[in-house]
């Protein structure tokens, strides 16, 4: 039940958000930067600020204006509205493990005054923070616990947006909220590209600027070294879960990887941005075929074909199953949220090392997944 609660809060359940609409970006003068690949996030540098635009993935409106000032400098005398920033951030709530793990990349680790959800953040610095005391737990997301947030008095809270919704108790405290919806773009590179958002937020805009650069720069490589390979592994993926197989869409961004990775994703020519539901026996006349199948799954023993078999005998009528083809990623051992979301090229370089083992004769341990014992 944890990991379904934390795939809901990561992944699925992120389908909403505030109702913070202000003006058009195009009525901001300055220095637009250039933004490679994210459609959602837009940074312009102006005279003694930065404006930094969130779009509506729901709709086409600005869900959110930042206005970003050095705490050292002197207000501008004349700015645009928005939420007022000043950087660097030095005390932020967070309630998402990817952030964590990122903010520890960046070197910032420092700023994080506190945490939502203690359990599923993995990080050392996180563990000894709230051990020592240095860091506050503040609960779970869904039911926070206000008066630490008030004793915290965060610089900011990093939140994931709800579509038509709010943020309930958070809503009511005086504390700005950074809505974070890098996870609605529709690629793996655009996503990680919010990574100089943050940057920026933390005073530590050139190394993320540097590391989006190396995280693309390592993503593009692999993805074109593979693009011409004619013989592509027919790729299913995940598990039944109750009355219905949840699978990637092909415009969502596991989608765009596996097709980056070199694979027949066999679900790739449906259009959903998100998880498709369907009934096994969709998948079934689709996928029995199939020579690679990946599975996620969190549990404290390891799936083996024997116990996915006592859980549901269907999964035996597909191929790999026979053949003995399955890889799977136990999310209770493996670092697989905490990392991708912001280094999908350590994803991209470990299923291109699956689809295609003539890449990476060395036989390198996979990073994430395992094949499954019988």
């Amino acid at each position: 039940m944890k990991i379904r609660r934390l795939l809901f809060i990561i992944c699925v359940a992120l389908c909403s958000c505030g109702n913070h609409s202000n003006s058009a970006p195009d009525d901001i003068k300055g220095r637009k930067l250039d933004m490679k690949f994210a459609s959602l996030l837009q940074m312009t540098e102006c005279d003694g600020y930065v404006v930094a635009d969130i779009k509506n993935p729901w709709g086409n409106n600005i869900l959110h204006r930042y206005i970003l000032v050095d705490k050292d400098s002197a207000m501008p005398a004349t700015m645009p509205s928005g939420t007022l920033l000043r950087t660097p951030l030095d005390n932020v709530l967070l309630f998402a493990t990817m952030h964590a793990e990122l903010l520890g990349c960046l070197g910032v680790s420092h700023a994080v005054g506190g945490v939502c959800e203690p359990e599923y953040m993995t990080q050392q610095y996180i563990r000894e923070g709230l051990e020592n005391n240095t860091i506050t737990d503040c609960g779970s997301s869904l039911n926070i616990d206000l008066e630490r947030v008030v004793e915290l008095s965060p610089s900011a809270v990093f939140v994931l947006p709800y579509e038509n919704g709010g943020y309930g108790k958070l809503d009511k405290l005086p504390y700005p909220l950074v809505e974070c919806v890098e996870y609605m773009e529709t690629s793996p590179l655009a996503s990680a590209e919010w990574m100089r958002f943050y940057g920026r937020l933390l005073g530590c805009a050139a190394k993320a600027d540097s590391l989006f650069d190396e995280v693309c720069h390592s993503y593009l490589s692999l993805r074109d070294s593979v693009a011409a390979v004619t013989s592509r592994p027919k790729l299913m993926c995940e598990l039944k879960s109750s009355s219905a197989w949840y699978v990637p869409g092909g415009r969502s961004t596991m989608g765009v990887l596996y097709n980056d990775a070199g694979a027949h994703y066999l679900f790739s020519d449906n259009n959903s941005m998100g998880a498709l539901p369907l009934a096994f026996e969709t998948v079934l006349e689709k996928a029995s075929s199939a020579d690679i199948w990946l599975i996620k799954y969190g549990a404290d023993t390891d799936k083996t074909r024997s116990s996915l078999l006592a859980e549901f005998e269907g999964y035996k009528y597909f191929k790999p199953f026979a053949n003995g083809n399955i890889y799977a990623c136990n999310l209770s051992k493996k670092r697989f949220y905490e990392e991708t979301p912001f280094r999908p090229d350590l994803l991209l370089r470990e299923l291109v090392a699956l689809f295609h083992p003539d890449f990476y004769p060395d036989k390198k341990p996979l990073r994430y997944y395992e094949k499954m014992a019988q």
